[in-house]
């Protein structure tokens, strides 16, 4: 999946758009290819940080309003936190609180040479 993903960015991006890859990848060589995907474009690694009940209660809401586009259960999350996810370079962010907070913590974070509209 990932694979795809990543030269479906690299087709985007040479069409000159912008792209956002939203998955886990606690794996560092998809980290790895996230960042190699960018090519010469600008790049920003955001590692999202929240609790695990945070992430549990969160998948729990989700599923009791109907679902939403995210495969993620409390089992996949219980897994994912139990994994080492090596070294992570990218920049933290606190998403454990309201996302607007975070939207505008993200926002500052996005480089001067991308073009904000």
């Amino acid at each position: 999946m990932h694979a795809e993903m990543f030269s479906a960015a690299r087709i985007a991006l040479d069409a000159g758009r912008s792209v956002v890859l939203d998955a886990v990848f606690r794996d560092p060589v998809l980290r790895d290819g996230a960042a190699a995907a960018a090519g010469d474009a600008p790049f920003l690694g955001l590692w999202l940080d929240a609790p695990l009940d945070l992430l549990r209660a969160r998948i729990a809401a989700r599923r009791d309003a109907g679902g939403d586009a995210s495969d993620a259960t409390e089992e996949v999350v219980a897994r994912a936190a139990a994994a080492d996810p090596g070294r992570v370079e990218w920049t933290r962010l606190d998403a454990a609180g309201e996302p607007a907070v975070a939207a505008r913590a993200l926002l500052a974070l996005v480089p001067d040479n991308v073009v904000r509209k």
